[in-house]
């Protein structure tokens, strides 16, 4: 009966060390995933620490400031890394989906910095006039077409 009971706990112990090698592995597989790429998560680290940096000015000049949401950029922050490494576990997984990294986080961060830049303008730390030819500047694209290029892309008559 003791022998039993002796396998028995050999058993579980074989079976949660077994565990525990597994899941290092897997985690030390990610931590070196995330070493790699550290400059994606300080780039977004910076991008929302800035962006709560002048939304928090701007909220105590205004004196609109609470608590609730300048501890919403831990989250945001939390959630994008989260999303980041996702993504990197994905593109790692899969070669041919190497663009999501960019796909999926560059509108987020392009979004954060608008809104630093909204902050700034708000706080008078840059003049509206600024802040309207900025972001006139990151659309330029859209308004240099003429109808003749536009005609060139749809050749169907229109009526």
């Amino acid at each position: 009966m003791n022998l039993i009971l002796k396998i028995k706990q050999h058993t579980m112990q074989l079976k949660f060390l077994l565990f525990l090698g597994v899941t290092g592995g897997v985690f030390s597989g990610l931590i070196n995933m995330l070493l790699e790429d550290k400059n994606q998560f300080v780039a977004i680290f910076a991008v929302v620490v800035i962006d709560m940096i002048f939304g928090v000015l701007q909220a105590l000049k205004s004196g609109t400031f609470q608590t609730k949401k300048s501890v919403k950029a831990l989250y945001r922050i939390g959630a994008f890394w989260w999303l980041l490494a996702t993504v990197l576990i994905i593109e790692d997984a899969f070669s041919f989906a190497s663009f999501l990294s960019e796909a999926i986080l560059l509108p987020i961060l392009v979004f954060q910095l608008i809104s630093v830049l909204k902050n700034m303008s708000l706080l008078g730390i840059i003049s509206n006039a600024l802040l309207l030819k900025i972001l006139k500047n990151i659309d330029t694209h859209k308004h240099t077409e003429t109808i003749e290029d536009l005609e060139e892309l749809n050749p169907l008559p229109h009526e």
